[in-house]
């Protein structure tokens, strides 16, 4: 529907520009009397082609020519400007296309938009996947200026697109993506709306057949009002910095410092520990029946004998559930489909 009424309004646009260009030139030839002989017109005619061209031939005789042909100009100048931007628009996305996108990409990551955070999070996606590195796909609409030294790593691609449309988002495989990232596009009036259309689009792939049925979607969320439409648009995971902040921001005037804490578990380094999911089949068959004192005790033991990565247990994952440092009352016992949350330096594949 939304396409249907795209299409409808440029075809009303081109021909509203098209009435208007022709009632301007015809304007220019009654004005200067050209109407009378077939060489007047011809005359006038040639000259109106060539101001259109951007040039500028004989003054019309009257001012009311004059000032038709200085509107006969500008309009030129937008016009065959927007033909050129947009010609040189294709070919450049089409190169960048050639250039970036000949790769077969799985378990990938794609970013759609480009913002401020941008850097930063592609530098910490590369920084937790050093030891297995990963590609990184930014698509964004609009050409990406500060793209600093992210250009020159090799599994980095940028590829200017419209992440909105499903050919994009198929092109990339983004039914074979490990995540796609959905930054607010801050050059857009509606970026939580252009994010919902994006989600659509992935969710969209989900039910080609053959296709990944489950495609994880993080989205950034400006107006924490929209939160609804992401999650019903198919966001996974709706990440609204204001609301980290504010929380934050509070816990570090109630205990000092406590900012430094998250700062240390929010950024990848050798030096700093992380969460992690330890997945059901990675862990001890064992562990499953556990209570969770009970498997602190287990980890504990594990941790004592792999001093370079100690581990520390914090709670469980259960379906779409976050259970940190459980009560009894609502922890009774690991089950085969929990997953463990851990606190380390590097992640954890397998606990034997």
């Amino acid at each position: 529907m939304q396409k249907q009424n795209d299409r409808l309004t440029l075809v009303l646009t081109s021909i509203a520009i098209f009435l208007l260009l022709v009632g301007l030139i015809t304007l220019l030839l009654w004005s200067e009397g050209a109407l009378a002989s077939r060489k007047a017109t011809w005359e006038a005619l040639e000259n109106a082609i060539i101001t259109l061209m951007g040039e500028y031939p004989d003054k019309p005789q009257t001012i009311l020519g004059r000032i038709l042909q200085l509107l006969l100009l500008v309009f030129g100048t937008f016009a065959f400007g927007a033909i050129v931007g947009k010609i040189s628009s294709f070919f450049v996305t089409r190169a960048l296309w050639q250039d970036k996108a000949v790769k077969y990409f799985q378990d990938h990551i794609i970013i759609c938009n480009w913002n401020e955070k941008a850097p930063a999070i592609v530098r910490q996606l590369l920084e937790a996947n050093q030891a297995d590195p990963r590609d990184i796909m930014i698509i964004s609409a609009s050409v990406i200026e500060d793209r600093g030294d992210l250009e020159d790593i090799n599994n980095v691609y940028f590829v200017q697109a419209d992440p909105t449309h499903h050919a994009t988002l198929e092109k990339l495989q983004a039914p074979l993506a490990k995540a796609v990232i959905l930054l607010a596009d801050e050059e857009t009036e509606g970026p939580d709306e252009k994010n919902a259309l994006i989600a659509l689009a992935i969710k969209h792939l989900e039910q080609t057949p053959g296709q990944q049925k489950d495609i994880h979607v993080i989205g950034e969320l400006v107006k924490l009002d929209r939160h609804r439409h992401l999650k019903e648009a198919g966001v996974d995971e709706v990440i609204s910095a204001r609301d980290y902040s504010s929380g934050i921001i509070a816990q570090s005037a109630v205990f000092k410092n406590m900012s430094v804490v998250y700062q240390q578990l929010l950024t990848y380094s050798d030096e700093s520990n992380e969460f992690y999911f330890i997945e059901p089949g990675k862990y001890p068959q064992h562990f499953q029946g556990k209570t969770f004192p009970e498997l602190i005790k287990l980890i504990s033991e594990y941790s004592a004998s792999n001093a370079d990565n100690p581990l520390l247990l914090l709670g469980v994952k259960r379906g779409g559930e976050v259970l940190l440092n459980p009560k009894p009352s609502h922890f009774e016992k690991l089950n085969q489909d929990d997953s463990l949350i851990v606190m380390a330096f590097k992640n954890v594949e397998r606990i034997v």
